[in-house]
């Protein structure tokens, strides 16, 4: 009897111990929020009590669902029970502290549990009071070291002397690589990806960088010459430093991830970087250097409450801030003088762009908001004359990822984008044999009264869409219907030319820009505005033919006075003509449009490889449909409005049995519940909601940096073109049915 109640008494003793159990501030391996702190455990025999602290921007908020999980080291998952301090799904605003705290209830756990990992966000959580945090993740292995250094030998190119040098422009690439502290594959990521483009022909070329599980990366980058560039890891963006044949490396920091996650609100510039290589010091000096914020939404503002000369003084002011900044930093410290060169463009080219897009929508503006006399100022041609300032020829401009905006503002800027009047003798015109009545007549076909109204009032009526065209034919007669079929097959298409004729390019275009460079910008010709030529002949050519396009490039190239533009603008004219493995057929649609689809891919084949895959995982449940590819996000405005405006077409192809609408998306750029509100509303099947790192084969796989982007897939799953324009849908959908039945 003694034994028992010894026995009991240290079965209670066990319990009351556990109940008391409380493990403050517990050490864990790794957590992929910067928000997200767990203060304190505590552990008894009813319950699990998990005390979350955050710290986050004030006036910002948090929330917790009733999904939220624990994961036992024995590979038990247990659900939230219920939280104190806040209820499920409520947004709870963060203080002016930007701290606050609560606590979540979960089931008791058994004792021998030494580990648990906190709802995907913090693994390794140890429940051992007075564990020790393993620092070893903060240093860089020695076997990391080795590998960094052994790869930095193999590029034995010495890096440009200045940017002046005539191998300023290559095409040999260069390589990026790296290792970053703290990293875990349990994160969420296990690539980055580089938006790298050829900003002289407009070219995407995305690069996707594996990291490996202990925390390397390493990959190529096409190049054309020097570039200001980033990569992004996990939604943060890490600016960099290349030039084409070498090789940077970079280590990183996972903290400052981590902060950069919990101060979200404005874009951050990583300092926490040790940079390796030839281009190590340059790329400390691009770092080091602070450029002041600019108020975005004050700028917005202004667009329409403020003049153009106003805003041009305003923006001088800035401007001239902006300078005093970068001349303070160069006083204080000695940086080399290609870093010097591309701060200074940074400064100057934004200046431009800010004053190029104050300008750019004021007419749309104007129309929105017919009322506002400061709309109806014009902008005279002399506020261009900033433009007069730059050293257009100077090839550093094209070093900062500024110029790629800078080159985009001044292409479309308003006195620039002139085209000639259409000629007429340049349209053939047709006139049948007999008219429509003189046909009815003859052939004694009675249409109905309500058929002559319907035709009459055609004459005045606007349609919005191929769908009202159709629901409006659909009110005459048959009688009417096959009348006016058997007219068209007798006297219209028999004598019409269905092959539409190859656009003949012609330079007029360029004839009245060179006078706005001349007379308007008081320009003389220069490096960018040649830039601009070879960038539009990839849209100049595509709806022409080879002898027109070379024609046509013969005549251009006469204005290119720099080689490496000659080899490229050569390069874009062969790239379409001769074609390629696709047979580049025009598709028409039936009723005689004149309009072109053409095949852009390199190959109709989806390459083998990983990324491939992918997407053949993705399409396979459509396999036998032609399908329409949608790359959007709900973070896209013009991916958002391009959905809205063919939800009437979605719904008059429902349950088509020859093609299918597929979307796809990624988790980072549609939030899950804007998401869900989205596709809800637009009533879109065939959704796609993928991981980032999924996504981002994707873009490598068919090349695009923005959004969004339309490919075409033939019933086979083979490519009918990469880079379709969804806008002509309506006219071409019949051409390419009828040609990939």
């Amino acid at each position: 009897m003694k034994k028992n109640k010894i026995f009991l008494f240290l079965v209670l003793l066990s319990s009351i111990t556990f109940a008391q159990r409380i493990i403050e501030n517990p050490e864990f391996e790794v957590s992929n929020s910067g928000i997200t702190h767990i203060s304190k455990i505590e552990l008894n025999k009813n319950v699990t009590r998990v005390h979350i602290h955050n710290t986050f921007i004030p006036n910002w908020w948090v929330s917790y669902e009733k999904d939220i999980f624990i994961l036992l080291d024995n590979g038990t998952k247990i659900n939230i029970l219920d939280v104190e301090g806040a209820k499920f799904d409520e947004k709870i605003t963060m203080p002016a502290s930007g701290e606050n705290d609560v606590v979540l209830l979960f089931p008791p756990i058994p004792e021998d549990v030494k580990k648990l990992d906190y709802n995907n966000q913090i693994f390794g959580i140890s429940l051992v009071e007075g564990a020790v945090k393993n620092n070893n993740s903060k240093e860089v292995p020695q076997e990391v070291t080795k590998w960094i250094d052994n790869e930095l030998k193999k590029a034995t190119k010495k890096p440009l002397a200045n940017f002046n040098s005539k191998e300023f422009f290559n095409k040999s690439g260069g390589r990026l690589i790296g290792y970053i502290k703290g990293y875990d594959p349990r994160l969420g990521f296990t690539n980055g990806i580089i938006y790298a483009k050829n900003d002289l022909t407009r070219e995407d070329f995305p690069v996707v960088i594996d990291i490996r599980p202990d925390g390397r990366f390493e990959g190529d980058i096409p190049l054309t010459n020097p570039s200001s560039s980033y990569i992004v890891f996990n939604k943060s963006l890490i600016k960099f430093y290349i030039e084409p044949q070498q090789t940077l490396a970079m280590i990183l920091d996972y903290d400052e991830f981590l902060y950069a996650d919990r101060m979200r609100n404005a874009p951050h510039n990583f300092k926490k970087i040790t940079f390796k290589g030839s281009l190590a010091k340059i790329n400390e000096n691009l770092m080091n250097f602070n450029e002041r914020p600019f108020d975005y939404k004050s700028f917005s503002k202004k667009k329409s409450t403020v003049a153009p000369v106003a805003f041009k003084e305003e923006e001088a002011v800035e401007y001239q801030k902006n300078l005093a900044n970068l001349n303070n930093y160069l006083k204080n410290n000695t940086i080399s003088d290609k870093a010097k060169i591309i701060l200074k463009n940074q400064i100057d080219l934004e200046h431009a762009n800010h004053l190029f897009d104050f300008v750019s929508n004021r007419d749309y503006f104007a129309k929105q908001d017919t009322t506002n006399l400061i709309l109806k100022i014009p902008v005279e041609n002399d506020y261009f004359d900033f433009l007069q300032k730059f050293n257009l020829n100077d090839q550093s401009l094209v070093v900062v990822r500024e110029f790629s905006t800078f080159v985009n503002r001044l292409e479309f800027s308003q006195p620039i984008l002139v085209y000639p009047k259409p000629n007429p003798a340049n349209y053939s015109s047709f006139t049948p044999e007999k008219t429509l009545n003189q046909y009815l007549e003859d052939e004694k076909i009675a249409i109905t009264e309500k058929d002559k109204t319907l035709k009459e009032g055609m004459k005045n009526k606007t349609l919005k869409s191929i769908k009202e065209l159709r629901d409006y034919e659909n009110q005459y007669s048959e009688t009417y219907k096959k009348a006016t079929q058997e007219y068209s097959k007798k006297y219209v298409e028999p004598f019409i030319n269905t092959k539409p004729k190859a656009e003949v390019v012609t330079m007029d275009k360029w004839k009245l820009r060179d006078s706005v460079v001349k007379n308007v910008f008081h320009l003389d010709k220069n490096l960018v505005y040649e830039i601009i030529k070879v960038r539009t002949i990839d849209f100049d050519i595509k709806r022409s033919n080879s002898e027109n396009a070379h024609a046509y490039w013969n005549e251009l190239k006469k204005d290119i006075t720099h080689p490496f533009l000659q080899e490229e603008g050569l390069r874009m004219v062969n790239k379409q003509f001769p074609i390629n493995t696709i047979q580049n057929n025009p598709l028409l649609e039936n009723s005689n449009q004149k309009l072109v689809i053409n095949a852009i891919a390199e190959s109709n084949k989806l390459p083998e490889g990983k990324e491939a895959e992918i997407f053949k995982n993705i399409i396979k449940p459509y396999k036998g449909k032609i399908l329409f590819v949608d790359f959007w996000a709900t973070t896209c405005g013009p991916c958002v409005a391009s959905i809205k405006s063919m939800k009437e077409t979605r719904k008059e192809y429902k349950d088509n049995k020859d093609f299918e609408f597929v979307f796809i998306t990624d988790q980072a750029q549609s939030p899950i519940d804007s998401y869900n509100k989205f596709v809800k509303e637009q009533e879109l099947v065939n959704i796609h909601r993928i991981e980032t790192d999924d996504y981002n084969y994707l873009r490598q796989l068919f090349k695009f940096n923005g959004i969004p982007r339309y490919v075409v897939i033939d019933k086979k799953g083979d490519i009918i073109n990469d880079k379709f324009e969804m806008h002509n849908f309506n006219h071409l959908i019949n051409g390419i049915l009828e040609k990939y039945k």
